[in-house]
Order: C-alpha cells, then sequence, then structure tokens
C-alpha cells in the first residue's frame, strides 16, 4: 500500500474513533443521570463543559497543526481523548464526569484541524466537496458505532460493570490503538523526506510564533464573509445540539434500547449519504454557478430542516408502535439537513482564506469547527441555557 493511501486510511480511522467517542455519551444519558442522579439540564451542562474547552483549545490546535507534524498532533489528541474516555468510565460523581469530558474536548480540538486540514490540503475545487463528503461519511461510520455500541450494552453488566462504562473501555482502547498506528505509519506530506519546506523554516521563539499566530487571525476574523458563516454557524449548530438528546427522547417516549438504537442509526446513516450527495452537488453547481450554487443548495438543505423537525416532534404521535414512520422522518430529515457542511461551509472557508497566510489551510479549518453543524461547540452553551 502507498505511504500517501496509507496515512489517509488511518487518518479515517482516527476520525471514526473521534467521532465515536463524541457519540458515547449521548447514547447513555438516561444510565449516566441514573448513575449520577441528575436531570436533563445536568446532563446537557456537561455537553456544555468539554465544548467550552473544545472550543478554547482551538487556537492551540492550529499552532501545533502549523509548526508540527500533523500526523503526530492526530496520535497525540487520539491519546488525550483515550485517556480522558477512561477517565469517564472510572468516574462516580457528577463533577469527575465533567471534569473528565473537559479534559476530553481538549483532545478532540487538537485531532480534529489536523485531520481535516490533510483532507484539504490534498484536494481543489472540482473535488473538494465529495472529499469532504467522504470524511463525513467515515466520521458518522464512527458515531454509528460509537451511538450503537453504547445504546445496546447500556442497560446490561458485564461482571458486575455497568454497561455503560463498559462501552467507554472499549472506545478508549481502541482510541490508544489507533493513535499508535497513526504515529508509527501516518505520514505529513509536509514533513516527509521529499518536502523540505518544513525543515527550511527558520526557527522562531514560541512567543514570537504566537503573536505571529494572533497578528494573521486578526486578518482573516476581519474578512466579511468569515463573520458572516461563524454568525450563521452558531445558530446553525443549536439543532445539532439538541439532537444529541435524541437517543434519550425516543427511549422517555417509549422506545426500547433496541428500537432506539436502529433509529439512530438510520439517521446517521442518512447523514453519510446526504454528504455525500451534498458535496458532490456542491461540485456541479460550482462549475455551472460559481458564486451561488453551493450558497443556493446550502439554503435547500437549512430551510428543509425546520418543516421536517417538526412532522418528528410535532404531528408524529408519542407512540412506540409508530417505529417505521419514525425511522422514515429520521432518514429523510438525515439526508437532507447534512448538505452544509461538505457542500458550502468547509469549501468557502477554504476560498476566503488567504494563500499569504502561512497558516491559512489551519485556520480556515478551525473556522469549521466554529460554524459547521460538526462542532456542537457553541451551540451547546445557547441550547443549555
Amino acid at each position: 500500500m502507498k505511504q500517501e493511501t496509507l496515512t489517509l486510511v488511518l487518518v479515517n480511522l482516527a476520525g471514526i474513533m473521534e467521532r465515536a467517542d463524541e457519540s458515547l455519551l449521548p447514547g447513555v444519558y438516561k444510565e449516566v443521570g441514573a448513575a449520577l442522579h441528575t436531570d436533563p439540564t445536568g446532563l446537557g451542562s456537561l455537553t456544555l463543559f468539554r465544548s467550552i474547552v473544545q472550543s478554547s483549545c482551538y487556537p492551540l490546535a492550529a499552532y501545533l497543526a502549523v509548526h508540527h507534524n500533523r500526523a503526530h498532533v492526530i496520535a497525540l489528541g487520539a491519546f488525550l481523548w483515550a485517556a480522558a474516555t477512561f477517565l469517564v468510565a472510572f468516574s462516580s460523581t457528577f463533577l469527575e464526569v465533567a471534569v473528565s469530558r473537559g479534559l476530553n474536548g481538549i483532545g478532540l480540538a487538537i485531532v480534529t484541524p489536523a485531520i481535516q486540514s490533510l483532507v484539504a490540503d490534498s484536494t481543489d475545487e472540482s473535488n473538494r466537496g465529495m472529499a469532504f463528503g467522504w470524511l463525513q461519511l467515515t466520521g458518522n461510520l464512527g458515531s454509528i458505532i460509537g451511538g450503537l455500541s453504547s445504546v445496546l450494552i447500556a442497560s446490561r453488566t458485564f461482571m458486575g460493570i455497568p454497561g455503560w462504562r463498559v462501552a467507554f473501555h472499549l472506545v478508549g482502547i481502541i482510541s490508544v490503538i489507533v493513535g499508535i498506528m497513526v504515529r508509527l505509519f501516518a505520514n505529513d506530506p509536509r514533513f516527509s523526506d521529499t518536502n523540505s519546506r518544513a525543515k527550511d523554516q527558520s526557527p522562531k521563539s514560541f512567543v514570537s510564533e504566537v503573536k505571529y499566530l494572533m497578528k494573521e487571525a486578526k486578518s482573516v476574523i476581519k474578512i466579511p464573509s468569515f463573520q458572516i458563516i461563524v454568525a450563521q454557524g452558531v445558530s446553525g449548530s443549536f439543532p445539532w445540539s439538541a439532537l444529541s438528546f435524541a437517543p434519550m427522547w425516543l427511549e422517555l417516549i417509549g422506545f426500547s434500547h433496541e428500537k432506539t438504537a436502529v433509529l439512530m442509526t438510520l439517521f446517521v446513516v442518512a447523514g453519510s449519504l446526504g454528504g455525500l450527495f451534498g458535496g458532490k452537488m456542491g461540485d456541479v453547481l460550482a462549475k455551472r454557478f460559481p458564486n451561488s450554487g453551493r450558497i443556493f443548495l446550502s439554503q435547500i438543505s437549512s430551510g428543509s430542516a425546520i418543516p421536517l423537525a417538526a412532522v418528528l416532534l410535532l404531528v408524529l404521535p408519542d407512540d412506540p408502535s409508530t417505529t417505521f414512520i419514525h425511522g422514515l422522518v429520521l432518514f429523510i430529515m438525515g439526508f437532507c439537513i447534512s448538505w452544509n457542511g461538505p457542500a458550502t461551509n468547509k469549501d468557502s472557508s477554504t476560498e476566503i482564506s488567504s494563500e499569504r497566510l502561512c497558516f491559512g489551510s489551519i485556520i480556515r479549518i478551525c473556522a469549521l469547527f466554529i460554524c459547521s453543524p460538526y462542532s456542537r461547540d457553541l451551540g451547546p452553551a445557547c441550547l443549555w441555557l
């Protein structure tokens, strides 16, 4: 297998485990709430704590991805989130879980920009949407693995250990294995033997590098398109944050663990297919309508979310016997509302980043996780309130 292909495979594996780790807690909200004697507001604050830490660490993630081997950064992030996942499994109080989830946000923040920047740097306008669509698909596969495994074993006990704790242990162990593989076998093209660009850079002090980073970050923040995308993304992340409570909502209205797992799997699969469709259609429309094609597609996707959510929450009965119709609506909704990221948000942040910025490819990726549905970082704060 070629080095480039192996690197992409390992990077996608890291992405799968990252999303699996993120989806663990929402899948066992009911059991964790019972174990910690807390209500949905308290459970929401756990996501809030992680989101605050994760958002705060994105500048650090940008610095690491610019000045260090991105494969090594991904491995470091995997080790950090795995350690935090183990801590959650061992925690017995609400405070311990909250602190562990906060530490988990550090690892997730470090690894995400590095993963996506490797994809962004290897694509162009003609195939960038499709590439991000595939990345979304593999990431959603991780969500399926994490959510399905946690929901199915949450109510069981293994050798006296609650199933939800076992799920966290399993994801932590696999994350460590993936991190080791990425560290040993993945390759960052910027630090390859044939690419001396990184080696030829003159060393600078940490303080001077941070000052330069802040200076360039300010220039990016002043770009109007960037400001609009961030503003749209903050509000756009609200529904995705709310959907993290979907497994608990389905269980509370009477669906079994197994049916809940099937319904959420349908939703994630639909989101994966929708990401591929949105990315491909974004590339096609960008060729025919360079200035409006991607935006028009995202307007359709965003507009469809409101009526579909209304049908799901207000029209369908709270009856566990309506599994088929709930699954159908969740599938249609997941497919239609998942076009924005691969079709528009990620590509737009690429285009508005000036090539003169030495870390443009990284700052644009950090922007994605402020403004895209993937983040769930700023939205949970408002959703929790």
